[in-house]
């Protein structure tokens, strides 16, 4: 993340916009449950469930999920440190949690200790985050991530926050391509962004098994203006590298799309 982003500088402003903060150790922020005395803790630490090996980290909730007297109305997914390492860099370590049992999907940066130092969790039911991490856009450390479904249709955004946590925009796919892909979002140094798109069309796949009219994934890149949105840059697979010069193996059933590209990374 480079020498100018520390974590007293990401927070210097935090407390102007604090709708989405969540600081563990903060007055009237407490785990609704602290997990039960199992087996004795492998350090004076606090006690830890059977299957953690604990290295001065806290226990993580019993039912795997935090609960916020502040802020009922989140619930970040509980992280266990299971070894504490050593010699590592100093800073947070940012995920995207995916609903799976207790706890909401969201973006979250945790400390060294599993502790959430901050959690967003997305807006309406069932959007999910993804390639959640630190750019720099204008000068400035940002946050960024895709947000959306995995088959939506044109819900997908790529959302950008500055470093006090509020929205300084939200783009898209440009020229009609309704979803972006949510493996790639990055933004380049003269300040525009760089997304995947995965686009299905007809093609012909005779030349690899398959048949003369079959369905392709063709890889998308786009260049667009972050504050307009338009499309400055288009790049197509399959205008450069040819259906039979795949490495891909032609072995899905019958109708289902040949992904010839796979298209994940750009640089």
């Amino acid at each position: 993340m480079g020498n100018k982003f520390t974590r007293r500088k990401f927070l210097t402003a935090v407390s102007v916009s604090a709708t989405y903060l969540a600081l563990t150790s903060a007055l009237g922020c407490k785990p609704a449950e602290r997990a039960t005395k199992t087996t004795p803790s492998t350090t004076t630490s606090p006690a830890q469930p059977e299957h953690v090996l604990a290295y001065d980290s806290p226990p993580a909730p019993l039912q795997r999920a935090w609960a916020f007297r502040s802020r009922p109305d989140i619930s970040p997914p509980a992280v266990d440190v299971t070894r504490q390492a050593h010699d590592t860099a100093p800073g947070y370590i940012f995920v995207a949690p995916k609903k799976a049992g207790a706890g909401q999907n969201g973006t979250m940066i945790v400390d060294d200790r599993g502790q959430v130092v901050w959690f967003r969790h997305p807006k309406g039911m069932g959007p999910l985050a993804m390639n959640f991490k630190v750019q720099h856009y204008r000068g400035e450390p940002v946050l960024t991530w895709w947000e959306g479904y995995y088959s939506s249709q044109g819900l997908d955004e790529y959302v950008i926050l500055d470093r006090s946590y509020r929205e300084i925009t939200r783009i898209h796919a440009g020229n009609g391509y309704p979803d972006g892909d949510h493996h790639e979002f990055l933004i380049s140094p003269q300040d525009t962004a760089l997304i995947a798109i995965n686009h299905l069309l007809r093609a012909d796949l005779s030349s690899v098994g398959g048949p003369q009219d079959g369905v392709v994934w063709q890889g998308i890149v786009q260049e667009l203006d972050i504050e307009t949105g338009r499309v400055l840059f288009e790049w197509h697979s399959l205008e450069h590298v040819g259906i039979d010069e795949t490495y891909s193996k032609q072995e899905n059933p019958a109708g289902a799309a040949f992904d010839h590209f796979h298209l994940n990374s750009i640089d």
